[in-house]
Parts: C-alpha cells; sequence; structure tokens
C-alpha cells in the first residue's frame, strides 16, 4: 500500500503541474471544445488522485492488505493514466486519434470500482 501512497502523492502533483500549465500556457490556444476536453480531464485526473490517496490510506491500516484491494487501487491508477492521459496527449499533439484509448481508461476505472464494491460486500477478512 505504501506503493500506492506513493502513486497517489505523485498523481497529486501532477494534476497541479498540468492544472497549473493549462491555466498559464495553453488557455489562449485551445479552443472551446479543447478547453472542455482539458476540464475533464484535470477533473478526472484530480478526483482520482483523491480516490487513491483514501484507498491507499485505507488499506494501510489492515494488518494484511487485500489483493482486491490492491487490485481496484492499480486500476484506478491505470484508467487514471490512461483516461487522462490519452485525453491530455490528443490535445498536446491536437490529434483526435488519441482518444481511442480512453474508454479503455474508463474501464479500468469502473472495473476499479466493482472491484471496491465487491471487497466491501466480502469483507475485510
Amino acid at each position: 500500500m505504501r506503493l500506492i501512497l506513493c502513486a497517489a502523492a505523485l498523481m497529486g502533483l501532477s494534476s497541479v503541474i498540468f492544472g497549473a500549465a493549462g491555466d498559464h500556457l495553453l488557455v489562449d490556444n485551445l479552443t472551446t471544445a479543447m478547453t472542455d476536453r482539458f476540464d475533464v480531464a484535470l477533473r478526472y485526473h484530480q478526483n482520482y488522485s483523491i480516490v487513491l490517496l483514501a484507498v491507499a490510506l485505507y488499506g494501510m491500516t489492515r494488518v494484511i492488505p487485500s489483493r482486491i484491494l490492491m487490485a481496484a487501487a492499480c486500476l484506478f491508477f491505470v484508467g487514471t493514466l490512461i483516461f487522462c492521459g490519452t485525453l491530455y496527449a490528443s490535445l498536446y499533439w491536437q490529434a483526435e486519434g488519441l482518444t481511442a484509448g480512453t474508454p479503455i481508461g474508463g474501464l479500468s476505472l469502473m472495473t476499479g470500482w466493482i472491484l471496491l464494491l465487491v471487497y466491501a460486500i466480502r469483507g475485510t477478512r
């Protein structure tokens, strides 16, 4: 879980950096649609930084970390990288085709939530 906590810290840090860069460097170079795409990517990036932090901190309270909880955390991390990364990359390189991978990130995030639900239903054995 310590590794997941580090990942959450890096995601939180990078979300602040991307937000500042978008606000100060990209604001004049983006269309309204591109700005909306950036806002979606940044919102998910920041929200999942917090989700990952919560999962890591909860997992650290357990004597033996659950494999299901660890898998959910990994899916949140990878899903955020893919979902937000493809949106950011499509803006940076101005290539619409890069967003083709965005649904894969979304599916990873949904699967993470399903695993978290399974963990909650099964209990903390």
